[in-house]
């Protein structure tokens, strides 16, 4: 169920939860985003229940620096450079988080990371949710599901903070194009590819600065 980058919009703006496929010639693999600002305890037993992968949770390069999120580790030899920073929960305090695992703690650290006003001493760490930090300039830049959650928040008009699960088949092997396919129609889940976003965004940005220009419209 191929949709435009309008709907999966407004369908993440709405709480809701949606695929993306990579290309090919990358991962080859699909995620489950929702919003920072809209991950609810439904929205994440969701994600870990139905995708199975690991639970992370995009953040811009601005908000990585106001809460103090450091890279994990200062060699970073990740095949595709993913941004990890260390883990972190929501402090009991400030969120109300206890073991930090549970659908409605990671639902509490996330969103606790796309208010107003969240700082650092708001959160301990290590923790259970996985922040990683996105290259500015986002997919037109780096390819990944990392950049394409915040470009879909800033499209969204929500904070620069995503969240992604990798999609498993039931027997743990990767989920592919047709799995992914089936899954949208089964849970009337939008699916959009990196390729489809980066068109969307190329396009929008030409189009912006021809009506700067004032050579249209």
């Amino acid at each position: 169920m191929q949709t435009t980058i309008e709907q999966a919009v407004r369908h993440l703006k709405n709480g809701g939860l949606i695929i993306m496929m990579d290309d090919d010639s990358r991962e080859n693999e699909g995620d489950l985003i929702g919003l920072g600002s809209k991950m609810t305890p439904q929205n994440v037993n969701f994600m870990v229940t139905k995708a199975r992968g690991l639970l992370c949770t995009p953040v811009s390069k601005d908000i990585a620096k106001k809460l103090s999120l450091t890279q994990m580790v200062e060699n970073n030899t990740e095949t595709n450079g993913t941004k990890f920073t260390y883990s972190i929960d929501g402090s009991t305090e400030a969120t109300g988080v206890t073991t930090g695992v549970s659908a409605y703690d990671r639902s509490a650290t996330i969103m606790k990371i796309a208010s107003d006003g969240v700082k650092a001493s708001d959160f301990v760490h290590p923790g259970h949710s996985f922040p990683l930090v996105a290259e500015e300039g986002g997919v037109l830049i780096r390819d990944g599901h990392t950049e394409a959650a915040i470009d879909l928040a800033i499209l969204a008009g929500e904070p620069e903070v995503g969240a992604i699960c990798e999609i498993l088949l039931p027997d743990g092997h990767m989920a592919r194009r047709d799995y992914l396919e089936q899954m949208s129609i089964e849970y009337e889940l939008p699916l959009i590819t990196v390729a489809q976003l980066q068109d969307y965004l190329t396009s929008h940005v030409r189009e912006d600065i021809t009506n700067q220009d004032g050579n249209c419209k």
